[in-house]
């Protein structure tokens, strides 16, 4: 059998909710038409394609508003996932990306009927175990944050500009600059 693949909402709306990756092509996003529907309101309504391929599953960002993340690094181009991947979308959802490999069916002794192996219940973010080996997954910077940095540099940068313009204009132009207020009278 092949392996199969999945999505475990780790962080957002639903968390433990589990999405099998059974379709060759699946949307995610916050529109309802999506295979993958995420209710919050930093995921566009269609915010990413996870296809399938003879590697596993590959994430594709769709010019997201927000952007979608693997391990806190920003898609640029599609990327292959690997089992263990966090992937987020917007600055409040996780997903965990899990491979599962079959199950493998125990036999009874004496019976000869497979008995089903009881899958466990997926864990809390606050509860997965850390990887060895891994770093810790920082989660992306708001990205209402950069934008107020940004703004604020350039209101910064406008200040400065003006201040500038004002102090060459004093400087060597002060006729320029006083003269249409002496004529007003002041």
């Amino acid at each position: 059998m092949a392996a199969s693949f999945r999505l475990v909402v780790r962080t957002g709306p639903n968390p433990g909710m589990v999405y099998e990756l059974t379709k060759e092509v699946a949307l995610a996003g916050r529109d309802v038409t999506n295979d993958i529907v995420l209710g919050d309101a930093e995921v566009s309504r269609q915010h990413s394609r996870l296809t399938r391929s003879q590697g596993g599953i590959v994430l594709e960002d769709l010019g997201s508003t927000n952007g979608t993340f693997v391990n806190g690094e920003r898609l640029v181009a599609p990327r292959l996932l690997r089992p263990g991947d966090l992937v987020g979308m917007g600055e409040n959802v996780t997903l965990m990306y899990e491979s599962t490999a079959p199950e493998v069916a125990a036999t009874v002794m004496g019976t000869g009927r497979p008995v089903a192996t009881p899958r466990q219940a997926p864990m809390a973010a606050a509860e997965a175990p850390a990887r060895a080996g891994q770093p810790a997954v920082e989660k992306p910077a708001k990205a209402g944050t950069r934008r107020w940095l940004l703004a604020g540099c350039g209101c910064l940068l406008l200040l400065a500009g003006c201040g500038g313009v004002i102090y060459v204009l004093d400087a060597y132009f002060p006729d320029l600059l006083y003269g249409p207020l002496q004529a007003l009278g002041f």
